[in-house]
This record gives structure tokens, C-alpha cells and sequence, in this order.
């Protein structure tokens, strides 16, 4: 379920009276006696871990553990639209794993939303980041949780209407000045990428021609190195769903081995893992593509996540220039523009 009501402020948010209304998680009967902040960061939206110790009907008391993500400053929050809207309709009807949502809500008026989840942190799991390059068995495991998302949507039958899975890639192309971009390239993030890949007009051509792609399924759009995490488990999850949208499986899967791996593990295993993807896909009652369509598709399908690395100026410049490098040299290992036409 989709709520409308969106707290702005922390204070809000930890309101033990509003919590006990509005999270799935509190049955009736059950009472919030306490509400402690443990934790924040934040990027464009606010992530604060919070503790709710809840007295259950039956008189036993326990201690939950929850994250907020929200602009609570009251700053614009149109960037989490989408991925509330994911949380509350399309998340439930998924085998993918992801944190639990307890309340999401979108105020389209206000253009805010917020999403009420698991805390991994509390819940025994370990953030995945740029720095540590994932083991070819957790990227095994990535992408079979990713073969789960689009073999689940695959046609994006009864998807096409929810605007919020409007596909984008055209218009990030379109709407980022080539001005820009072009400082952006010449900032220092490449000085080592291949001459084609630090014009700004081949960049944006590159984009506007991924985007013209088959739309095939939900990706998650952004799947780098930082936006999975293990459970305590171990097992393979994945979170931050701020830009998923309609569009072509090999988007997710270029982009994700492309920032995932170490250069030289990407060489060795990457026909290997997409092998991998591709069984996982059908195992998962999708149509996988043939081989050498998907090995096509595949190389062809770089140029998105270099282009978001190369507008990132949100994240810290260290794991651009991690990123940036391993993205460059997939382009050109697979001569990914001249593929698409461009350079």
C-alpha cells in the first residue's frame, strides 16, 4: 500500500504515537513505549537508524530495529518517488531480496516520500562498497538476485501505466549539458580513458543509443558496488532503488560486472558469470536470449553506467576514480561505442 502522508521533520518520523499507526509490523494490541535514534548519514536524502522497543499484546517487550530514508529537512524529495513507489507495490510481489518496508508513502503534490525499513546494520548485514571488489561468487549471487527482478517483470506486463517505471536513460542524455559533461570529463576522474571516451558528444550519443534499447523488464538501474549488501547470512541483497525503471536486462548487468569487479577479474569471468545470469534468468521462467544476442547486448550496454559515474558528483571523488577506470576499460575491452555507432 501506497500512504500519502510524508513526515518532514525527524521528530516526526519518531513520533511513538504516529510509529504505532503506521508500521506494518505493530499488531493490534501492540504498545511503542520508547523511540531512539542510533544513527544518520546522508547523500541527497537523510538514512537515520532508529530503536523501537515495543511491548507486545502478550505483555513481552522486544527491541526493532528500523531505518528511515527521507528528506527531512525538508529539502525537495523528488528522488525518492520511485523507489518508495517500488517498496510498497512492486517489492512485495518480488523474490528478490531486499530490506523489508514497513511504511512507504508519496506525496506527489509536495513531490516527498519516505521509506520506513529494516535496519541491515542492527539486522547482522554487511554493506558492499568500491573499495573491497566482490568475490566471482557474490557476484554470482548479485546476479542471480537480478535475474529474480527481470525475469519477474519480463515484458512489463501490467507496468507500462505505473509512470513511475517510465524508462530514462533518453532523457538523462538529453537533459545534461554537453558543457558540463565535458567538465566533468576533464576534471581529473579520467585522465587515463581512451580519447573517445572522454568526449562529451560521444558520451551523450552513447547514452541516447543504449536508451533506444529493447525494453525488456524492470532493471534496478543502478546496481554499482555500493547498492547491494550481504545479510547475515551471506547471502547477496539488494537496496537504494532511487532510479529503477523499465528498461533492458543487459543495462543492469554491464553496469554491475563494470563497477564490481577488479579489471582483471572482469576479463577472466565475465562470459562465465553472464553464462551464469542467463541460466538463472531462465531458471526463473524468463525467455534468456541465445548467447551470441546476449553477448552483443551485453557489450553494448557500458556506456550507461560510465555516464552516471561520470555526472556523480553526490558521492565521494574516491569512488569515482575507482569506478570511472573499471568502466573505461569495459568500454573499450568491448569496443562498446564503436558497437553502438558512435566515435
Amino acid at each position: 500500500m501506497v500512504h500519502t502522508f510524508v513526515p518532514t521533520t525527524l521528530d516526526a518520523v519518531l513520533d511513538t504515537e504516529w510509529l504505532g499507526k503506521s508500521l506494518a509490523d505493530i499488531e493490534e494490541g501492540d504498545r511503542i513505549l520508547t523511540v531512539e535514534a542510533v544513527d544518520t548519514s546522508k547523500t541527497l536524502a537523510e538514512k537515520v537508524r532508529f530503536r523501537v522497543e515495543v511491548e507486545r499484546a502478550d505483555g513481552v517487550r522486544e527491541t526493532r530495529a528500523y531505518c528511515v530514508k527521507a528528506h527531512l529537512d525538508g529539502s525537495p524529495g523528488a528522488d525518492l518517488l520511485s523507489e518508495a513507489h517500488f517498496y510498497a507495490t512492486l517489492a512485495p510481489q518480488l523474490d528478490v531480496r531486499a530490506p523489508r518496508a514497513y511504511y512507504s508513502a508519496v506525496d506527489d503534490a509536495a513531490q516527498q516520500a519516505i521509506v520506513i525499513m529494516d535496519d541491515v546494520v542492527a539486522n547482522g548485514g554487511t554493506f558492499m562498497n568500491a573499495f573491497t571488489p566482490y568475490s566471482v561468487r557474490t557476484a554470482r549471487d548479485t546476479l542471480g538476485q537480478l535475474a529474480q527482478l527481470h525475469a519477474a517483470t519480463w515484458g512489463c506486463a501490467g507496468l507500462t501505466e505505473l509512470g513511475w517505471l517510465d524508462p530514462r536513460i533518453t532523457g538523462m542524455a538529453d537533459i545534461f549539458p554537453v558543457a558540463l559533461l565535458q567538465e566533468l570529463l576533464d576534471d581529473g576522474r579520467g585522465p587515463d580513458v581512451a580519447p573517445e571516451l572522454r568526449s562529451a558528444e560521444n558520451v551523450a550519443e552513447a547514452m541516447r543509443r543504449t536508451g533506444a534499447h529493447e525494453i525488456t523488464c524492470v532493471i534496478h538501474a543502478d546496481p554499482h558496488s555500493g547498492n547491494s549488501y550481504l545479510d547475515a547470512d551471506g547471502r547477496a541483497c539488494w537496496l537504494d532503488w532511487q532510479i529503477v525503471q523499465r528498461g533492458n536486462w543487459a543495462t543492469d548487468i554491464a553496469y554491475h560486472l563494470g563497477t564490481v569487479l577488479t579489471v582483471e577479474t572482469r576479463r577472466s569471468h565475465e562470459a562465465n558469470l553472464l553464462r551464469h545470469y542467463l541460466v538463472e534468468l531462465s531458471a526463473a521462467g524468463a525467455p534468456a536470449p541465445p548467447w551470441d544476442a546476449a553477448w552483443e547486448q551485453y557489450a553494448q550496454s557500458f556506456a550507461y553506467g560510465y555516464f552516471l559515474w561520470v555526472i556523480t558528483r553526490i558521492s565521494s571523488r574516491e569512488v569515482v576514480l575507482v569506478h570511472i577506470p573499471r568502466l573505461a576499460a569495459a568500454l573499450t575491452d568491448h569496443n562498446t561505442f564503436r558497437r553502438l555507432g558512435v566515435a
